[in-house]
């Protein structure tokens, strides 16, 4: 429900001076991607598929890969022996990982005389348009992916073009030295009176053909799988004869329509800085792309891989941050579908999760998953610690517990959150060891802090900690809501009484004048001695939001460690690290640096298009410099930035437009969607809050803390009360709508409330 009326702009222009193929405009049907960008007298289109994988090699899976083992092999020093219990395959005599594969890519060039002069994206029914023009005369060629094929549509005047040129991906040196390592033989071109492309066959996937084909003015490019080349070209050919004959205003009418669907729901937002507004939309719109409801879940580059060479990290599922970036603004932007292909693929994957879990820490009823995985649910290899990494486990609770609060499914609550928390804590428990009355973990991580190297291990880190009392504590609540008999609540409840809640120590960072006291640590003995791209240790503040800033100890220690984080800068931070900071600053008070991080991110690490790098542009500003490797996550989680500015859901509570730098004066948004199933809309003015209405789908209680600098009229139905209450609460019933504005100081009314 859009209480407010916001006209976004849906269309964003484009610069014709591309690079490579990220610079590029972006299409996408969940599955199948592409990327538009030009290089002098051409139109390049590089093409991929999220399904697209050469899922050989990984990290071996041997019975000596427990707990115990790693456990004992740790306490005698011996962390060579530790890290061999995770031996990774070898093919042709080399380490191979299963990895997404690159496809390929279709030049079209344009005929002498012909020039481009403009291009854009229609955000809004997701098609790329080409402005070019040929003896004073304009023409516009349109494309878009068909959202129920993997075929690309070109519409335009065949009569531009000089020629049309297949590329697959082994005619660029890096892929080509990359088959020839692994077995993988060259393509088999393909070629008809109307149509071009190739085969690609694997050793142990299906084959992948390509083709593209004219008809009618209509230039369309499949691509498809199947057992045998022979199958896979028959499976492309069937796409290109379901749409051949038909005007790409008719095929392409139900993608239109279906876009327009998903963007009537989403949360608008109005703000005078055009820069952060387009990031917001544009990153709505790769959230949608990467993980289109009913479609597949979101990867690193989602199914915009590059065609020259194997993608960065395979492409794989990183469950340590950035499968969670990706999906961070479904929530309040009001698009919850999208968390759906995730939540199928852990489903699906359940089996397999549960024999890790039984191989690790020899239990019959938990749940285990690793950092980096294929799309089977297998770690790729890398950076072996990640793969005992059980909060992985324990974020993806946090999603699904985050779904079921936002969208008010008690049902899902009951029978798929519940359930799996209760798998990932009794991994956890599993690991615990008790001493001095109190539980401890022995052994765990702070993502990616020390890498693969001995130092990447420690004892009780404030990470794990964090998500073992998310899970304690949401399934003691959800237990006291439903009254859940259930006979693991005593160990629940005393793991949440005997496990400290984060790992504190002396602060680092010593501001004149003040006393010394302590802050929180990455483990025990371990602050944050260098600047780090992972906020794990700050995590109990966000995403997580276990800590209680209103007790004064662990108010002490969240804000000594702000500090000490910001003490150790961002010369050694990803893209992917810019976004979470910018919730970090706004959930500790900084409204002012959330907004300066998200124009940081556009400055150092997103390319032309709104793209974003894992590496910066500038030495100088970052230690990781080379903005060649595009990772999606960080262009979507800006989204979930920008909507903290307008809404905040802070253990129970609702807060608006607090996130706000108070630069805007003027600002609005609608149909933020908050915990409790409420949709919000907004209006501030003239530097004042002016009205918020707040729409509750199902019966809850709302708690809001009051936005309004004095007094506050609540309209709800017939009643008009008034309010000067700090947090109003209050019982919605669903379908009720309820508006809060502001009360001028020398109004007055009938009948006066204190308490709502």
């Amino acid at each position: 429900m859009k209480a407010i009326a916001i006209r976004p702009n849906y269309v964003i222009p484009w610069e014709l001076e591309t690079e490579f193929c990220h610079h590029g405009i972006p299409l996408s049907n969940g599955v199948y991607g592409a990327l538009i960008w030009f290089q002098e007298q051409t139109i390049l289109i590089t093409i991929n598929r999220a399904d697209y994988w050469d899922h050989r090699g990984g990290i071996v899976r041997t019975d000596a890969c427990t707990y115990s083992n790693l456990k004992e092999l740790l306490t005698q020093g011996d962390f060579e022996g530790a890290r061999q219990l995770y031996p990774v395959q070898l093919v042709n005599g080399k380490e191979k990982r299963p990895t997404r594969l690159p496809m390929g890519r279709f030049e079209l060039k344009l005929k002498a005389g012909v020039t481009i002069e403009s291009a854009s994206l229609h955000l809004q029914t997701a098609e790329a348009s080409i402005v070019c023009r040929l003896n004073d005369e304009q023409h516009v060629m349109k494309l878009t992916i068909l959202n129920d094929r993997p075929v690309l549509q070109i519409s335009g005047n065949q009569e531009l073009l000089a020629d049309l040129i297949p590329r697959p991906s082994y005619d660029f040196p890096k892929v080509k030295a990359y088959y020839d390592d692994f077995g993988i033989n060259p393509h088999i071109p393909l070629h008809t009176t109307n149509a071009v492309g190739w085969v690609q066959e694997l050793p142990a996937d299906p084959a992948c053909a390509v083709f593209a084909e004219w008809s009618d003015s209509v230039l369309s490019i499949a691509a498809e799988f199947g057992a045998t080349a022979s199958e896979a070209e028959a499976a492309a050919v069937s796409h290109l004869a379901a749409t051949r004959g038909v005007f790409y205003e008719k095929s392409t009418e139900k993608t239109r329509q279906s876009w327009k669907q998903l963007w009537e729901q989403t949360a608008d937002i109005s703000l005078p800085d055009e820069e952060i507004e387009r990031m917001y939309y544009m990153g709505i719109y790769r959230m949608l792309g990467n993980s289109m409801p009913g479609r597949i879940a979101p990867t690193l580059q989602g199914p915009w891989a590059e065609e020259y060479r194997i993608p960065p990290w395979s492409c794989d599922y990183h469950f340590n941050i950035n499968v969670q970036e990706c999906l961070w603004p479904a929530y309040g932007a009001n698009l919850l579908p999208c968390l759906q292909p995730l939540f199928t693929m852990i489903d699906q994957w359940k089996p397999l999760l549960a024999d890790n879990a039984k191989r690790f820490v020899d239990i019959d009823n938990g749940y285990m998953l690793g950092h980096s995985v294929d799309d089977r649910g297998l770690p790729v290899g890398g950076m072996w610690t990640g793969t005992i990494d059980q909060a992985n486990t324990s974020w993806v609770a946090q999603l699904m517990w985050q779904y079921a609060r936002y969208a008010g499914d008690h049902t899902f609550l009951l029978e798929e959150v519940y359930p799996f928390m209760k798998g990932a804590l009794r991994v956890f428990a599993a690991m615990m060891e008790w001493e001095d009355d109190t539980y401890a973990l022995p052994i765990s991580v702070s993502p990616e802090f020390g890498g693969s190297s001995a130092n990447g291990l420690g004892r009780n880190s404030t990470f794990f900690l964090v998500n073992v009392h998310f899970l304690c504590e949401k399934l003691i609540e959800t237990a006291e809501t439903y009254g859940i008999k259930d006979s693991d609540m005593d160990m629940i409840r005393d793991i949440r009484s005997k496990l400290p809640a984060f790992t504190a120590g002396p602060r680092q960072y010593q501001e004149f004048g003040k006393k010394p006291g302590d802050e929180i640590y990455l483990w025990e003995g371990q602050p944050l001695t260098e600047c780090h791209r992972h906020h794990s240790h700050l995590a109990g503040i966000y995403p997580f939001d276990t800590m209680d800033m209103a007790d004064a100890y662990t108010r002490e220690v969240a804000l000594n460690a702000y500090h000490s984080w910001v003490d150790k800068g961002m010369g050694r931070w990803a893209g992917w690290s810019l976004p979470w900071a910018s919730i970090l600053h706004n959930r500790f008070g900084k409204p002012d640096m959330a907004l300066f991080s998200l124009h940081i991110l556009k400055e150092i690490y997103m390319m032309p298009g709104y793209a974003t790098a894992h590496n910066g542009k500038y030495a100088g500003f970052t230690q990781f410099v080379g903005a060649d490797v595009m990772q999606v996550e960080a262009a979507i989680a800006a989204s979930a930035a920008v909507l903290e500015m307008y809404v905040q859901c802070v253990r129970g509570t609702i807060r608006i437009f607090t996130g706000l730098s108070k630069r805007f004066k003027e600002a609005a948004f609608s149909g933020i969607r908050a915990e409790g199933a409420f949709l919000l809309s907004g209006v501030k003015s003239q530097g004042q809050v002016r009205e918020i209405t707040v729409y509750a789908e199902r019966d809850e209680w709302l708690r809001l803390v009051n936005p309004f600098s004095g007094k506050v009229l609540i309209t709800r139905g017939a009643d008009r009360l008034e309010s000067e209450e700090t947090l109003i609460a209050m019982r919605l019933n669903a379908g009720e709508c309820v508006a809060f504005t502001a009360v001028e100081a020398s109004a007055a009314l009938n009948k006066k409330v204190t308490k709502a």
